[in-house]
């Protein structure tokens, strides 16, 4: 499977910003109505279940991702372990069939980032602990901008 997009070297600090999440805001033309980054991901992503994986080197792009059950791609940056605090690095097949359960916009001094929260269909977060997916905040911002590019352009 490939993906046929380009990552783009995005300076966030040129796009608008949320007042409510301080995360970018996507305006493709100057008629639309703004998109938040948050939003949006919430709209496409929370409480969906993951359906396929894609490991490190599948693909011409090497793009970890998972995909969930609506075919929307998370691109995964890092994988983190809830219980140990140990970074996988690596997304893999143990989360299939797992929930995100949560979207956490982050921004911190000169960083910023987008991390789900992924847990067993059925648990609770106080319960069960999960993986938190640190997203490519880069290859999202082009997914948001393809997205709302679509609705102008045939």
């Amino acid at each position: 499977m490939s993906f046929a997009f380009r990552k783009h070297d995005y300076n966030l600090d040129e796009f608008e910003r949320c007042p409510e999440h301080g995360c970018i805001v996507m305006r493709v033309v100057a008629e639309a109505k703004p998109v938040c980054l948050l939003d949006w991901l919430n709209e496409n992503a929370a409480e969906r279940m993951v359906r396929d994986v894609i490991l490190r080197g599948q693909g011409e792009y090497d793009l970890p991702a998972v995909i969930l059950d609506n075919g929307f791609l998370l691109p995964v940056k890092r994988a983190v372990d809830v219980v140990t605090g140990n970074s996988q690095g690596e997304v893999n097949e143990s989360v299939l069939d797992w929930r995100v359960t949560d979207i956490l916009y982050l921004r911190g001094d000169n960083q910023e980032g987008v991390a789900v929260e992924l847990l067993p269909d059925g648990s609770e977060a106080d319960d069960d602990p999960g993986f938190l997916l640190y997203l490519d905040l880069q290859i999202l911002t082009y997914l948001l901008f393809d997205a709302e590019i679509r609705k102008y352009e045939p």
